[in-house]
């Protein structure tokens, strides 16, 4: 048995009761888990499109920010750059400062000033200028310095591939500082003004990574948000959160293998089996980028709160729901269960019960039916009880009356033969074994009467037969004398033996031929056997014996088999076995009484 039928199979014998109770649980909760799991599933729809739309904003925002942030450190150098006393010290030969010292001190002083105005923004730790000619070829200082110095740095190359007013991001690592690893340097060649193909000097400003990272954790919506801020070289500028997911290389993979744009708006993608949200927004002014990663379980922590909060009130009704659905089923099944009882013991008391009063609903009115329908049973019962007695009485008297009335009309056609031909005792012998067989036959009315009176039925029938066939059937009885008084159905061997003259007999060559009747007590069970040597049956014909014939045939060995299941049971009745020209065996089997 699979586990759909092992199921289905308990289920149906789960009582009604149950069934019932589980039915009206299920027709209560159902709606409202189809509530919950739609207002789930629509909320945190809601609380996505939301987040991602916050997101969204949070990223160009955070980029804006970024942006005006770079504007304005790209304008500090740029009015370093650009600034005429600059222009002019720059363009001013070492030689000159020699020969004048007093106009290198003023004009150097004027430098500072102008480059310390640049720090009046806190962005701008420290500003430093690589010259090739100007003061720094006199005298270098941490402000000024030579740009032969720096020609041979990672650095100064970037700057040599760069467009001549554009700036360049360069993390100080590539500077010589015991906390190189904090900044970030804007770097900035200086045009030459005269000829604005070459350039006079390199300006270098030192801005601390926290000013921008300041700016991308406000960019954090979640406690678990992660956002970066990297350069076209692949380096990190700044970053916040979850530091293996911000790899530079894993995230350029995630955006090829995604083809994220570069415009701010969230992608869904998977990254460490986990899903996240991740939108990209290119930072103008600077060659960065800003990345940023939301996990999806952040951002649906609100829906999740609110699953969890409905939970919690459904499992509330569910647990006060409970006792009040089970008082109602059982309610509805209690009057269903009285019914039950009520119909168990009509049938155990033989449908003679008093009615029940089991309301006036369609239970009460089932329970009236279910009345009536016992009350009627009753009487079909009673009927059918004297029906069936007055049919197997009246049948038996049919049998008393018309006892074969070919065997009377023989036997009297026989006795006139006899008297014909002479007188002899043969026919007084004759007509009194005639007066005897129909004396017993006919009884005084009795049903029921003993094997003793039952055997000397049969042998008187024997003897009239022997008259009429010349002696030719050996009749043997082989009956305990204590058997004799034992009670059973009248006229149940005379057909059977009648039977085996005739039709075994009678059929065989020479007509003769031994019946024996024998009788033992097997457990309180009388069995009487009745056999003969005459021609037998086949199977078919045995087994035709005990059908109920059609109308105008005879009733004799059907009827005594009907008369002993009505009188004993089923139980009880014949057992006929036949071999073909060997003979036929039958066996009554009825209670010793």
């Amino acid at each position: 048995m699979n586990f759909k039928k092992r199921i289905l199979h308990n289920l149906i014998k789960t009582s009604f009761v149950t069934k019932l109770f589980f039915t009206c649980l299920a027709i209560m909760m159902f709606p409202i888990l189809m509530v919950l799991i739609i207002n789930y599933y629509r909320s945190a729809q809601i609380s996505k499109d939301q987040a991602i739309y916050s997101n969204q904003k949070v990223i160009n925002q955070t980029a804006a920010f970024l942006e005006y942030k770079v504007s304005s450190l790209n304008n500090i150098v740029n009015i370093i750059s650009f600034d005429e006393e600059v222009q002019t010290v720059l363009q001013t030969s070492g030689d000159y400062y020699r020969e004048n010292l007093g106009k290198w001190m003023i004009q150097t002083t004027d430098m500072k000033n102008i480059i310390y105005n640049s720090y009046t923004t806190s962005d701008i730790t420290s500003v430093r200028l690589y010259m090739k000619k100007g003061p720094a070829s006199f005298e270098e200082t941490d402000m000024f310095k030579t740009l032969t110095s720096a020609e041979q740095s990672e650095w100064y190359k970037r700057v040599e591939n760069m467009e001549m007013f554009n700036t360049t991001w360069i993390p100080s690592e590539f500077f010589e500082s015991e906390k190189a690893n904090q900044y970030i340097s804007i770097v900035k060649r200086i045009p030459d003004l005269n000829n604005i193909i070459k350039y006079v000097g390199i300006v270098k400003g030192d801005i601390p990574k926290q000013v921008f990272q300041q700016i991308i954790i406000q960019a954090a919506t979640t406690v678990n948000t992660s956002a970066a801020l990297y350069n076209s070289f692949g380096e990190t500028i700044t970053s916040t959160g979850d530091q293996q997911i911000l790899d530079v290389s894993v995230l350029k993979d995630i955006i090829a293998k995604n083809s994220i744009s570069t415009d701010g708006v969230m992608h869904k993608i998977t990254l460490n089996d986990k899903e996240y949200q991740m939108g990209i927004r290119s930072i103008s002014g600077a060659d960065w980028q800003l990345v940023m990663l939301v996990p999806n379980e952040d951002i649906l922590v609100s829906a999740i709160l609110y699953r969890n909060q409905l939970f919690i009130i459904v499992l509330i009704m569910f647990f006060c729901s409970v006792p009040f659905v089970y008082l109602i089923s059982n309610s509805i099944t209690r009057r269903l269960r009285l019914l039950k009882k009520h119909m168990k013991n009509v049938t155990a008391n033989g449908f003679d019960v008093e009615p029940l009063d089991n309301g006036n609903d369609e239970i009460g009115e089932l329970t009236k039916s279910f009345d009536d329908m016992a009350g009627k049973t009753k009487g079909l019962l009673k009927e059918q009880y004297r029906l069936g007695y007055e049919i197997q009485n009246l049948e038996l008297r049919i049998l008393q009356s018309l006892i074969n009335p070919h065997f009377l009309y023989n036997t009297l056609d026989m006795i006139y033969w006899m008297s014909m031909k002479s007188q002899v005792p043969n026919i007084a012998n004759a007509v009194k074994a005639l007066s005897q067989f129909y004396k017993l036959s006919l009884g005084h009315g009795e049903d029921i009467v003993t094997l003793g009176k039952e055997l000397e039925h049969v042998q008187t029938y024997v003897i009239i037969q022997n008259m009429r066939f010349e002696n030719h059937i050996l009749f043997v009885i082989d009956v305990p004398q204590e058997l004799y008084s034992c009670k059973i159905v009248k006229i149940i061997l005379q057909p059977l033996v009648e039977n085996a003259i005739m039709h075994g007999i009678r059929e065989k060559e020479g007509g003769k031929g031994t019946i024996s009747i024998s009788a033992v007590d097997i457990d309180g069970v009388l069995q009487i056997t009745l056999k003969d040597d005459g021609v037998g049956m086949n199977e078919e014909q045995v087994a035709s014996l005990l059908e109920k014939p059609r109308e105008n045939k005879g009733y004799g060995i059907w009827n005594i088999s009907e008369r002993i299941r009505l009188t004993y049971g089923n139980s009880y009745g014949l057992h006929i076995s036949s071999v073909p020209d060997m003979g036929t065996t039958v066996i009554i089997s009825i209670p010793k009484r």
